[in-house]
């Protein structure tokens, strides 16, 4: 490339610049080919970057739970993005990320699994990663998990119908139309028959008259003019594993209207908080300070997600505080803090809870209701009455 510049302009490069030149050609990806083969994978990128990539998918998922270690294309997406990446931070090639702001805004926890993996570039290779960096590897991480919620299966019933066949298929077309890829209906049947059928595939059976012996799943019984009521009946299906997600606090550690003025006078109260309860030790709060230290927390709509930088509770839960007036979280006013908690060395999956906290940050309806609260049971209500809009 320099000797064709150098024949066309008349002018000699020192070798400063040509070196300069082979680092730019480094930092660039190698292949787009996201659906090769994991030999054809190991073949391109060398050992040290593939067992790297498997080191951060595995720690990512090992410490948030979010079901995507076995996804392919993140393990060849994630490799042809590093191998670059790396060449660029070693020789100080600093990028822009142009998406920063909405990342961290909208893909929180996929920014997460991004600190998660610039953690441990930094233990493996003693690179510092920069948040432009961390933004780009959050979003392979982002695709991995709406990847994954394509995946989830819908729920399976049948219906049991008195009054015809007519009627039962114009009830299935109503129930496709309004739950779309959400359910699964195998067919209709009658009453009578349904002695004979194998339930073990179904999640539910709907019904349009009552079914008195007691069945191996759920009976939900609807008008074959399927009303409101019997939405929020269907509805409740779709919603009881979510239901129990507000186990993930309770009064002792909701904390409303507090007169506090910076981050690190928040983040100390909760931890001392939490110390007095016994849920964490001392060197809890430096954790938070030391996660915070990478990237700020603070996500707009007056949210804050703060959490320790590698998990430190035995169970999963949240404390939540609300603060009487907004406070300047590094670049962004934040008014409700949310310190959230991993239950370390778990097998759960987390992700329904994720995405409740999504909710909350996307909803500042919600927000605004929630600031105004000045009891807990105020709070709960609120809560728990925007459930059905905001939590599913």
């Amino acid at each position: 490339m320099v000797k064709e510049i150098e024949q066309s302009l008349n002018v000699k490069f020192p070798d400063i610049e040509i070196a300069y030149i082979a680092i730019h050609l480094l930092g660039t990806k190698l292949v787009t080919d996201t659906k090769m083969a994991e030999s054809q994978l190991k073949a391109l990128i060398d050992h040290e970057i593939y067992r790297l990539t498997m080191k951060i998918i595995d720690t990512v998922e090992e410490k948030l739970k979010l079901g995507i270690n076995q996804d392919k294309e993140l393990q060849i997406s994630l490799c042809i993005h590093l191998k670059p990446a790396i060449n660029r931070l070693r020789y100080g090639m600093n990028i822009r990320n142009p998406m920063l702001h909405e990342i961290k805004s909208y893909y929180p926890v996929s920014f997460q699994a991004g600190v998660i993996a610039g953690l441990v570039i930094k233990e493996e290779l003693h690179i510092e990663i920069n948040e432009n960096e961390i933004g780009y590897i959050a979003l392979h991480f982002g695709a991995a998990v709406e990847r994954a919620k394509l995946n989830d299966r819908p729920k399976r019933c049948i219906i049991v119908c008195a009054s015809g066949a007519g009627s039962a298929r114009l009830l299935q077309y109503k129930l496709q139309s309004r739950f779309g890829s959400k359910i699964e209906i195998l067919g209709t049947t009658e009453y009578y028959r349904l002695g004979q059928m194998s339930l073990h595939s179904l999640d539910f059976v709907i019904s349009t008259i009552p079914i008195s012996k007691e069945l191996s799943v759920p009976v939900i019984e609807v008008n074959t003019i399927l009303g409101g009521e019997d939405i929020e009946k269907i509805d409740s299906i779709f919603s009881t594993e979510d239901q129990d997600t507000f186990e993930y606090t309770r009064e002792e550690l909701v904390f409303l209207h507090e007169k506090l003025h910076t981050k690190e006078e928040v983040i100390s109260f909760l931890g001392e908080k939490l110390q007095q309860l016994g849920l964490v030790d001392h060197d809890y709060t430096r954790s938070v300070l030391k996660r915070e230290a990478v990237s700020p927390t603070c996500f707009g709509n007056l949210v804050a997600i703060p959490h320790p930088i590698v998990p430190q509770t035995e169970t999963t839960f949240w404390a939540i505080c609300t603060l009487e007036k907004p406070i300047m979280w590094e670049h962004k006013a934040v008014q409700f803090v949310c310190l959230l908690n991993v239950e370390k060395n778990s097998s759960k999956n987390l992700q329904k809870m994720y995405n409740i906290l999504l909710s909350v940050i996307d909803s500042k309806d919600l927000i605004q209701q929630l600031l105004k609260c000045h009891t807990y049971p105020e709070f709960i209500h609120v809560f728990t009455k925007k459930y059905s809009n905001h939590f599913r």
